[in-house]
């Protein structure tokens, strides 16, 4: 039987030519839709857009087609509408790419959008048009892909004032058909602090879930929200430090009520309650700590610092007051009790009207405290009133000599103070003495020695110092008598 010959001699010029030919036409076949309509392309993406991600996306005319990186139309200068009466501008997208499926593209009417991307967009956000990201997470995404690159998201009140602005570096959109989930997963920055989020809900039950980190502030948080009885109620478990918050709250129309039994600041329980209301917004929260470890505070003023250097709570539109209470100061020779009143008032925030207890002679209040940044550094200044009750009991603990005691009278002290936030150090700028009446009673001698004695600055863990310089102010003040 005669062998048949199967060897088939290769030409590489055939097999060149035939693989250029194909990549030719594959390359042909991609750019079919460059021969589109324009303004038909323009009418079809709107409405698709309105139908798989429920947003009215009004995109200009000037529509391009690309087959790089993936087949694509780039369209610049669009604008997202809201849906009341006058079309609302929401937002302005300078570039979007709208990534489109391969298959069918001879037939320009079935075009399918794969993903979309915003890249260097401008949102805005008020109170009128909240309503429009409520719609968002309420409703299901689309299995298609949004993502934000590159952009801002500006916060604004009724006014239409800047109450902060959120600079987007990603921002995706997803939605997972076996997990039956959605969320949201973003990284950019607020008041050039550096964050994270990601947020997910889960479409059978609605629970949610999201989680936040900023960590050039050592904060992060959870939340967990369960629908019941038509509304959510929400578990927050937040981190700042190694103080541990968690908080039920509820959100009503108007107001969020929210309470505490089991946080901690440091190692110390605490318990809290409060309310926040949203319109106009402003907030009163009350804590109740068993003890409060200042020391651990003036350790760890990098943290206040790098709130007051950011201006993240400078703003007109945050009011409201935090009142902590305790007590027993730990580690305190000076005072046993106190509350700490951190207000906010307009674009600023302050600890007026604060104080502490000693209960044997003497009650400080802190007044006229102001922040002001030098140099990339937070210092706070304002005054001290020292109030002594009993006299007696007041040299027992700055020892004076019995003869020298009652040459001056006076029944309150009040410290001019600079405290640094960067090295946690204080000095005193200026010493009065008052008599009941509350009016100044003159001293040379004092004057004189705080003048010399500027350059002195205070540990708060340094007691000792802080009350030798004491002692040798009142004898200065006594000796001029």
């Amino acid at each position: 039987m005669k062998k048949i010959n199967f060897n088939i001699k290769f030409n590489p010029k055939i097999g060149i030519f035939t693989l250029t030919s194909l990549f030719f036409l594959y390359l042909l076949y991609l750019s079919i839709p460059s021969l589109y309509d324009s303004g038909r392309v323009q009418k079809d993406l709107n409405n698709k857009i309105v139908d798989e991600f429920g947003f009215n996306l009004s995109l200009s005319s000037e529509i391009s087609y690309r087959i790089l990186p993936q087949p694509h139309f780039h369209v610049k200068d669009s604008k997202i509408l809201g849906k009341n009466k006058i079309a609302e501008e929401i937002g302005e997208i300078k570039d979007i790419k709208i990534f489109i499926n391969q298959r069918n593209l001879l037939k320009k009417q079935d075009i399918n959008i794969k993903q979309i991307v915003f890249s260097k967009g401008n949102f805005f956000i008020n109170r009128e048009n909240f309503s429009f990201i409520i719609n968002l997470l309420n409703d299901e995404f689309s299995k298609k892909k949004l993502i934000i690159k590159k952009s801002k998201l500006f916060f604004n009140d009724k006014n239409r004032d800047i109450i902060f602005i959120y600079s987007i570096d990603s921002l995706n959109l997803f939605k997972n058909i076996k997990k039956k989930n959605q969320g949201i997963k973003t990284k950019g920055s607020i008041f050039k602090i550096p964050i994270k989020f990601y947020w997910e809900k889960n479409l059978e039950n609605k629970k949610t879930i999201s989680n936040f980190k900023a960590d050039k502030l050592d904060i992060d948080f959870q939340n967990k929200g369960n629908f019941q009885n038509e509304e959510y109620i929400y578990d927050n478990n937040l981190n700042i430090l190694t103080s541990n918050f968690k908080t039920n709250y509820k959100i009503s129309k108007n107001q969020i009520e929210l309470k505490s039994q089991k946080s901690l600041i440091k190692n110390t329980p605490i318990s809290y309650f409060g309310n926040i209301d949203l319109s106009p917004f402003s907030f009163q929260i009350y804590i109740n700590a068993k003890e409060i470890d200042l020391e651990y505070f003036f350790k760890n003023t990098f943290f206040l610092n790098e709130i007051v250097s950011s201006n993240i709570l400078l703003n007109q539109n945050i009011n409201g007051v935090l009142k902590i209470k305790t007590e027993k100061l730990n580690k305190n020779k000076f005072f046993n009790s106190a509350q700490v009143n951190v207000n906010f008032e307009e674009g600023y925030f302050n600890f007026n009207n604060s104080y502490a207890i000693n209960n044997k002679f003497a009650k400080i209040t802190a007044n006229n405290i102001k922040f002001e940044e030098i140099n990339a550094t937070s210092y706070l200044n304002g005054d001290i009133f020292l109030d002594i009750f009993n006299k007696n009991q007041f040299f027992k603990f700055f020892p004076i000599q019995k003869k020298k005691r009652f040459k001056r009278n006076f029944d309150k002290i009040k410290f001019y103070f600079t405290f640094n936030l960067n090295n946690s150090k204080f000095s005193i700028n200026r010493i009065n003495f008052f008599d009941k009446q509350n009016k100044i009673i003159q001293s040379k001698n004092v004057d004189d020695f705080v003048e010399d004695n500027y350059e002195t600055r205070f540990n708060y863990s340094n007691s000792v110092l802080f009350k030798n310089y004491i002692k040798k102010v009142i004898n200065a003040y006594l000796d001029e008598g």
